[in-house]
């Protein structure tokens, strides 16, 4: 998975443990300055600011730009040092009006963190969230960055401060709005989950694997269930449903492809779950019970390069989308969605996501939109350690995300696995943008040298920690 508005974050907290700062702007704006050409505002609904733009509490900053420019920096404070070095990432949630965005070209917001010991820089070093234009009405942004992971951050500083910066193609962009800034440690979790290698440990148990053997064109175990039921007329989002195009390649794998052949782009969805489509004794679900499980596939994406298409390995409840984690979620260990564009690639990039409402409330990754650098021609193992109160995404028995954020965490055993493939085609008269805002482009106007485009499958294996 363009403008700037810097933003500089420091002072009015709420400590929420020793490695955690927070601001929800319910409190006067002690400590925070708006630069010469901006000023701030505190706002809550009742004053007339969006309700998409508070997320926390009752109230929203407003930053207003005071000059006609294309580039703004709204607030600053010199005093942020000590939060950024005894934490690793920031948070933060962003609402733009449609009507502050330029009608044409492009706009983006840029986080930007630097510090250093005298007067100059040591480091300095920004994270770009490219923003949405057609978004009807405005658009919110869940911001995630792990500004420690990046190769030039330095923590033997004596200052820093962090920038929120907006930047457009032309015109201005004002206002917009920040609400519930959170600074919080993400490396805290038990030294024995830093790597996969606990499975080793007898108290754990391998409950349920398929390892995909079988003869060359078998179609793959019969708990595979084809999914997106949902429309009854075989089709999903921009696709035909296609549970054929999931099949053994005799070599101990399930190939899953995707092509466009007569007029049909062709998808397969497998699922070993669907409320409402299958009954239980047709079903595979699993949850973290007592005591925990981790659920691991391996997995290559080298040949899976069809634009507007996108690989996925992930699990779904039977009530995902009820605002409450605990009756259910979506948990998107890995999305593929191979995009080349001239601003930025994604073929390089997979992404996680933790939704507990249907395109709203979503837990928030360490980057934004989740993504994470891979080497995408060669296999990777995904995994998910999962217990009632934490979630690890691992990518080659590595942490890549790490979860306590106990909202989002469901305590529900109703999750089937999925391994799907999805087409979202982009739309021409938007930029070849699809519902998602992503410049994706048609399906079919790949080359045809793309087609067909396959993910691999050597394994997927479920484990669970014994009772004690």
């Amino acid at each position: 998975m363009k403008r700037l508005i810097p933003l500089i974050f420091c002072c009015v907290s709420v400590s929420i443990s020793a490695h955690a700062w927070q601001d929800s702007f319910e409190e006067p704006l002690a400590g925070w300055e708006g630069s010469d050409s901006s000023s701030l505002a505190l706002v809550s609904v009742s004053d007339g600011a969006p309700s998409a733009a508070v997320t926390d509490g009752t109230q929203a900053l407003e930053l207003t730009g005071k000059k006609g420019h294309n580039w703004n920096q709204l607030f600053t404070n010199p005093d942020l040092g000590a939060v950024i070095k005894k934490s690793t990432t920031v948070s933060m949630d962003i609402y733009v009006p449609q009507s502050s965005l330029p009608a044409s070209g492009w706009a983006k917001v840029q986080l930007r963190l630097y510090g250093g010991k005298d007067a100059g820089a040591t480091f300095d070093i920004t994270k770009e969230i490219e923003l949405d234009l057609y978004a009807e009405g405005g658009k919110s942004y869940q911001i995630n960055w792990d500004y420690a992971a990046e190769p030039q951050y330095k923590d033997d500083f004596y200052w820093a401060h962090l920038g929120l910066v907006s930047i457009a193609s032309g015109g201005s962009m004002s206002p917009i709005y920040v609400d519930n800034v959170e600074f919080t440690d993400s490396s805290e979790i038990a030294p024995e989950l830093a790597t996969d290698q606990f499975l080793l440990d007898d108290s754990w148990s391998l409950v349920w694997q398929d390892e995909f053997e079988g003869a060359k064109g078998d179609s793959p175990a019969a708990h595979w269930l084809p999914g997106a039921l949902w429309n009854r007329d075989g089709t999903w989002r921009d696709s035909t449903l296609a549970p054929e195009e999931a099949f053994l390649d005799g070599k101990g794998n399930l190939v899953m492809q995707t092509r466009f052949v007569d007029g049909e782009r062709l998808a397969p969805y497998l699922v070993t779950s669907e409320d409402g489509s299958y009954d239980a004794s047709e079903s595979i679900m699993f949850g973290p019970g007592e005591n925990g499980i981790y659920i691991e596939w391996r997995a290559n994406v080298s040949q899976f390069k069809a634009q507007a298409a996108w690989f996925a390995l992930w699990l779904f409840s039977d009530n995902p989308y009820e605002g409450d984690a605990e009756l259910g979620s979506e948990i998107d260990v890995m999305e593929y969605v191979p995009y080349e564009g001239s601003n930025y690639s994604m073929m390089d990039k997979f992404n996680a996501a933790i939704h507990i409402e249907d395109g709203g409330v979503s837990a928030k990754p360490p980057t934004p939109y989740g993504l994470t650098e891979f080497d995408e021609n060669v296999w990777h193992t995904w995994g998910l350690y999962w217990t009632k109160d934490i979630q690890v995404f691992y990518l080659d028995g590595k942490p890549f995300w790490i979860n306590q954020d106990t909202k989002y965490i469901s305590s529900d055993d109703t999750h089937g696995l999925r391994m799907t493939i999805e087409i979202a085609n982009g739309d021409p008269a938007k930029g070849d943008k699809n519902h998602w805002g992503h410049a994706v482009g048609r399906f079919e106007d790949n080359p045809t040298d793309v087609f067909p485009a396959k993910a691999f499958i050597d394994y997927v294996r479920v484990y669970r920690k014994n009772a004690n």
